[in-house]
């Protein structure tokens, strides 16, 4: 039996970055098979009603046609035909969903048997395992921000096909593009698609958009409609919404411009984008998604791993540092600083540790650089060394090596 407390230990990388790779492929795969499995009861329901309705016509004296018998026998017939094409599809379906998962499972044991081979990280095998799921994080990052086209032309480049949550985010795109129209209507099919699972996290979208659709009724003055929809609707919502409901049936005394609370708010058309982010919320619960793509988690924790007070001096900044940068220096400022138990000397001219083969040395000024690049300015100015920050000439014989305690 695998010790899960030492694989913990062990791949702690496999378990803090690569759980939404096993968890979302296994969720599609529980959801695809409770689906076939109401399917199949059903079309097992019809063909026993068939049967028993032929039980019933030939244990009849009074029918004594077989004819009528034999009219049953075809109805039966296109009923088994019917259950297993429906199984067949199902099937199929659950098999794609099946073979999904052991791709991410073997693709992620590729990545532990590098580990325990304590390959280095420069190693072919390494290097490619790496650069796949630096590709997954950018194209989960794209699909979450609506850049679709390029994160499917992403996958095709990086061969990731059957590594990338395409079919959840698809889905989501279509539905808050409907809701971006001020449609509702996909979102509620999606709702009644997953109904006991929404109803297990304890979501309440369903009743929001059916009441979205009963403002609408009475933005567009169909206040009898709205009636006649709140009746079909809202007749047995729990007693949590009941109050809200109780609310909204007040909406019908008010017109558009009120500027009468809580009936002001109702109108407002601030809350399809309400809609759509609980619809967010909701399907990335379903699958347990995180609310931030992991390339957004593993690039700020990289940016903080790196970010010193010096990074927002510009008289201390380092040209290899990446905080350093236009581009990072302005994500990383609500980031907090990396704790460094042990201090590092820079060269701020060529961005090099100085240690015993790249001494400290120092200008008669103070200022402090490494030897390998102050040769290199005096090899390019004769014999001289200009101060970058105070634009101070030298001669190179005026440095002295800098010793550390």
């Amino acid at each position: 039996m695998v010790d899960k407390e030492a694989a913990r230990r062990e791949y702690p990388d496999i378990r803090a970055l690569e759980h939404s790779t096993l968890k979302v492929p296994y969720e599609i795969l529980n959801k695809k098979f409770r689906t076939a499995q109401k399917t199949i009861d059903r079309e097992i329901a019809n063909v026993l009603g068939g049967s028993s309705e032929i039980l019933q016509c030939s244990s009849d004296p009074r029918n004594e046609s077989i004819d009528s018998v034999t009219d049953f026998l075809g109805g039966v017939v296109q009923k088994l035909t019917a259950l297993k094409r429906k199984a067949d599809d199902c099937y199929n379906q659950e098999q794609g969903c099946i073979k999904n998962c052991k791709l991410r499972i073997n693709h992620l044991q590729d990545r532990i048997d590098q580990l325990q081979r304590e390959l280095p990280d420069d190693d072919f095998a390494s290097t490619i395992w790496q650069r796949k799921r630096c590709s997954r994080f950018i194209v989960d990052h794209l699909l979450r921000h609506g850049y679709y086209k390029a994160a499917i032309d992403l996958i095709e480049e990086a061969d990731i096909k059957g590594l990338c949550n395409v079919e959840i985010f698809d889905v989501a795109r279509k539905v808050e593009a409907s809701l971006q129209t001020k449609n509702v209507t996909q979102c509620l099919n999606w709702c009644i698609d997953n109904r006991s699972r929404l109803k297990k996290i304890k979501s309440s979208l369903e009743f929001n958009l059916r009441m979205q659709e009963f403002i609408e009724l009475i933005r567009e003055d169909k206040r009898l409609d709205a009636v006649k929809y709140a009746r079909r609707h809202f007749s047995n919502i729990d007693a949590g919404s009941r109050d809200l409901m109780k609310r909204a049936m007040g909406l019908l005394a008010f017109q558009i411009n009120t500027k009468c609370q809580p009936y002001q708010d109702m109108y407002n058309p601030q809350r399809w984008k309400m809609l759509l982010q609980q619809f967010r919320e909701d399907i990335f619960s379903l699958y347990q998604l995180k609310e931030r793509s992991m390339f957004s988690v593993v690039l700020q924790v990289g940016l903080a791993s790196l970010k010193t007070p010096d990074c927002y001096d510009k008289c201390k900044r380092n040209v290899q540092c990446p905080i350093c940068s236009s581009s990072f220096n302005e994500i990383a400022r609500s980031l907090p600083f990396s704790h460094c138990s042990h201090s590092r000397l820079v060269c701020r001219i060529s961005g090099e540790e100085m240690n015993g083969n790249n001494p400290p040395m120092m200008l008669p000024n103070g200022m402090v650089y490494s030897e390998k690049a102050l040769v290199k300015l005096a090899d390019s100015n004769h014999g001289s060394i200009t101060c970058p920050r105070t634009s101070a000439s030298y001669p190179f014989s005026d440095l002295k090596r800098v010793f550390l305690l």
